[in-house]
């Protein structure tokens, strides 16, 4: 999925940092000595802080590291690979040392009263639609699910244990006139996304309108029909269209004008059969859409069921040198995992601690193209390769080496050139920046 990112407010404040008491083995006090690839990790996990830290911030936090390191090792030593709670305090301390020295260094990020923003909730709408095709046991039934679905998940409810797909389709399926699987996306998709049509690919990647009535939207017009068949046109001026041979949708809609501009998603529990969803409010003439379709298709051409393996319902924990969250785990020659062992596996746990840190990505900004690339490692692999593909350099050596990574295969030198190649012969405007309008604080360039 490719947001995009808000400008920032801050304000320069400086702060005195406390020395930690530590204990340890080694000299200077107590301070322990760091191995090598403790202190490869230390100044990774300093980012562009490393240069102006002083001595007393390395110390508290190679501390902090190597007590949380002793412990992690010693725990996948035993095949353990779930991540204890002390490790999880001193992780948090970490993540406090290294906020305090990114605000001490580039400044604080003001209160600012949170937009307020109107509740909204288009899937209701598609619930609806429902009404005259369902039974009213069924449809009950299938709103219940839907509205404890969305309570656990801005609930952030870890005990709910519910196949929500799987449940939705054992009610959908009985109504042979319904597409169960269109009906599911569009009941699960974000409330604030007003999906407007949806398109089914064919056998020869054509995109063909399917009636509102199969998949619980409104049934549109021929006028708006074509009106939105525009967004796949403009997708295929970038994008072959055999490289949608997996991809079972189409979708038309969003949130309007910024917030999410596209996202791709499995249809089915495997990551075979994918979905696109473009916003067409998003599609404008500044040149930044050929990014967030690149982005979007990288998505797929990375978390596939070739390169990654679904978790469903079962929760599993793997070593720390292996890329895997809450949804998947990457298999072990795919690009996620590499990418993840190159950039990504000694900063994980510092940016864990909050995903929504802000901080994280102020104290790595030479290393990431976007600000959202900052956002979790399987957007930073989308983000850069989209810039692989468009940009002629990098800003700085950091996000040139990731450039790099993906120069390395060759496959992907391929798909590169060929949707270069799509874009000069369809003339397809592409803006020279990627961020045109983001702000960074490293002035550095290669």
């Amino acid at each position: 999925m490719r947001r995009k990112e808000m400008g920032k407010l801050f304000v320069l404040a400086f702060i005195c940092i406390t020395l930690l008491t530590t204990t340890g083995i080694g000299v200077d006090g107590g301070i322990p000595v760091l191995s090598q690839a403790e202190n490869t990790q230390l100044t990774a996990l300093l980012g562009d802080l490393d240069g102006e830290a002083p001595r007393t911030v390395r110390d508290q936090v190679g501390a902090l590291l190597h007590q949380v390191q002793q412990l992690a090792q010693a725990r996948e030593a035993e095949g353990n690979y779930e991540m204890s709670e002390e490790e999880t305090t001193i992780w948090k301390k970490i993540t406090a040392q290294l906020d305090a020295e990114t605000i001490r260094q580039f400044g604080e990020y003001t209160d600012d009263e949170p937009e307020e923003k109107a509740e909204v909730d288009y899937g209701k709408t598609t619930m609806s639609n429902l009404k005259g095709t369902l039974s009213r046991t069924d449809w009950n039934a299938l709103n219940t699910l839907r509205e404890d679905y969305f309570k656990a998940v801005e609930e952030d409810d870890e005990a709910y244990d519910v196949d929500v797909e799987a449940e939705m389709k054992s009610i959908i399926t009985k109504y042979k006139r319904l597409d169960a699987d269109a009906v599911v996306l569009n009941l699960l998709d974000d409330k604030n996304q007003k999906n407007q049509g949806l398109f089914y690919i064919t056998a020869n990647q054509q995109a063909v309108y399917q009636e509102g009535w199969k998949n619980g939207l409104d049934t549109l017009t021929w006028k708006e029909q074509k009106k939105l068949a525009e967004s796949w046109q403009q997708v295929t001026a970038i994008l072959p269209k055999d490289w949608f041979a997996p991809f079972q949708y189409f979708k038309v809609g969003g949130d309007g004008v910024d917030g999410t501009y596209a996202y791709v998603i499995p249809v089915d529990d495997r990551g075979e059969r994918w979905c696109m969803a473009v916003d067409p409010a998003d599609i404008t003439e500044d040149g930044l859409f050929p990014y967030t379709v690149v982005h979007e298709m990288c998505h797929y051409w990375t978390l596939n069921e070739k390169q990654v393996e679904y978790l469903g319902d079962q929760v599993a924990y793997y070593p720390a040198e292996r890329y895997s969250d809450w949804e998947c785990v990457a298999k072990e020659d795919s690009y996620l995992q590499a990418f993840y062992q190159a950039f990504w596996q000694d900063i994980i746990n510092d940016w864990a601690t909050d995903p929504e840190n802000l901080y994280f990505y102020d104290r790595h900004q030479s290393e990431f193209v976007t600000g959202y690339a900052s956002t979790n490692c399987a957007e930073d692999l989308a983000e850069s390769f989209s810039a692989y593909v468009f940009l002629k350099s990098a800003d700085t050596p950091e996000v040139q080496a990731k450039l790099d990574f993906f120069d390395s295969y060759p496959e992907l030198r391929q798909k590169k050139k060929e949707i270069l190649k799509m874009v000069k012969e369809n003339k397809v405007y592409v803006n020279p920046q990627i961020e045109p309008y983001e702000d960074k604080h490293f002035a550095e360039e290669i």
